[in-house]
């Protein structure tokens, strides 16, 4: 009888699979009991959350700057974010005889950038991503609107019902990218060799009966790529773009990797880009950044990376280690290239063009050094009076080793606005690490 019951739990589909899925859960729920949860830790070993007891609330440094990343854990609501994805390691590992933890996650974060990039944005809906160039290490990622993780069990129901509470801007909320688009429409004119034509700017341009404006409808006059690029020229950029025709235009957006999915250590960035049947009205608006075209802060950072990096994408990460609880490495984490996005050549034009724009702007130098910074800014109207403000720089502009972008949504504000939030975040930045080296 019993050998029957074996071979028939072998034939049926799931049964075995349901038994095993059952026991599963009984052991994790068995070892909540035991274990004291691991910790998160930032990139110096800094506590970010942590546990003081099996089953017992998760404690956090701070409140609110790491809710739209870190996530939640809760005995009566599950878990999100960081905290899910990483469930199984923190719940339990190999421990000292008498001590029994989970094991801690060491993240790239720095936890002074990490809570002035919140403080900065804490205000308006809108995120802030800063990556380190050469690695692709993210140094920040902070999302607002967000929520007390200490209040997660007192206040659930009043934080779902909050719109994006639970849905982190930098990372999870794609949005309209407006003329920060661009750089990626600029990627092609370049490539295609087409950018030392002179386009005339009369403000608009009639795209089969339907004339679309500049922004503020300004007329530019003779604009080279360069003055098109630092002008933020909506018309050159739909003239460019009408020439070459749309599949180039999706030929740059793939080399970017935009509408396809891009698996990292801690979530799945989405992004959209539809071109639809080509139509020419669709194409020109869609070189601006409008459109059907929806991108992430931290895909925006991986972009302006790229053009950081003479046109090699580092595939972003954020665990910087798994340790058991003696202190043994489960999982390290490494810098990966992740694509080519185009020539170097390429890349270091694009540059030279930021570093224009962030000077047109008006935008000040950086760090006790004094640093240049290069500069997109886009503005992206939608529909209902507002706008999604946002800002792609990099520092130093000649050679960069940062990338930070900064979206607001749901403003009045522009991007240009934003560029105090960027400067002092590179302040924090430069000055740390002149300071260290000074030491």
């Amino acid at each position: 009888m019993l050998i029957s019951i074996v071979r028939i739990s072998a034939i049926l589909p799931g049964l075995s699979k349901e038994d095993d899925r059952k026991k599963s859960q009984a052991r994790e729920k068995a070892y909540r009991k035991e274990y004291t949860r691991g910790s998160i830790l930032d990139r110096e070993g800094r506590k970010i959350c942590w546990s003081e007891k099996p089953m017992g609330d998760r404690r956090v440094i701070h409140p609110y700057a790491y809710s739209g990343l870190t996530g939640y854990w809760s005995v009566r609501y599950g878990t999100a974010g960081l905290e899910k994805t990483y469930d199984a390691y923190l719940t339990r590992s190999r421990s000292p005889k008498g001590k029994k933890t989970g094991a801690s996650l060491t993240l790239t974060l720095d936890m002074n950038l990490q809570e002035e990039a919140w403080r900065q944005i804490k205000d308006f809906e809108g995120s802030v991503v800063v990556l380190k160039v050469e690695t692709g290490e993210i140094l920040a990622i902070a999302s607002s609107p967000s929520f007390n993780l200490e209040e997660l069990n007192d206040k659930w129901e009043e934080i779902c019902e909050e719109p994006g509470m639970l849905l982190p801007n930098a990372y999870r909320n794609p949005a309209a990218p407006g003329s920060v688009f661009k750089l990626v429409t600029s990627r092609e004119i370049l490539e295609e060799g087409i950018d030392k034509e002179i386009v005339e700017d009369k403000g608009y341009l009639v795209v089969n009966g339907q004339k679309i404006h500049n922004y503020n409808g300004t007329a530019h006059g003779s604009l080279s790529f360069s003055q098109a690029f630092v002008l933020s020229s909506n018309v050159y950029f739909m003239d460019r773009a009408l020439k070459m025709g749309p599949a180039r235009l999706e030929e740059s957006a793939a080399a970017f990797l935009i509408g396809r999915e891009i698996p990292l250590d801690f979530t799945t960035l989405t992004s959209s880009f539809d071109m639809e049947d080509g139509s020419d009205n669709l194409l020109a608006v869609t070189a601006f950044g409008q459109g059907n075209t929806l991108v992430t802060p931290l895909q925006m950072a991986m972009i302006g990376q790229s053009v950081a990096a003479d046109g090699i994408m580092m595939k972003p990460w954020l665990v910087q280690s798994v340790k058991d609880g003696t202190g043994s490495d489960i999982l390290k984490g490494e810098a990966k290239v992740l694509t080519e996005t185009m020539r170097p050549e390429t890349a270091r034009k694009l540059r030279k063009a930021m570093k224009k724009a962030a000077r047109h702007y008006g935008m000040r130098k950086v760090g006790s050094k004094g640093y240049d910074m290069g500069a997109k800014t886009g503005t992206a109207q939608r529909g209902d009076d507002t706008n999604n403000a946002w800002l792609v720089t990099m520092a130093p502009a000649d050679k960069p080793e940062y990338v930070i972008v900064i979206n607001r949504l749901h403003t009045s504000k522009i991007g240009k606005d934003l560029a105090p939030v960027a400067e002092d975040l590179y302040d924090l930045i430069f000055d740390k690490t002149e300071d260290s080296m000074e030491r």
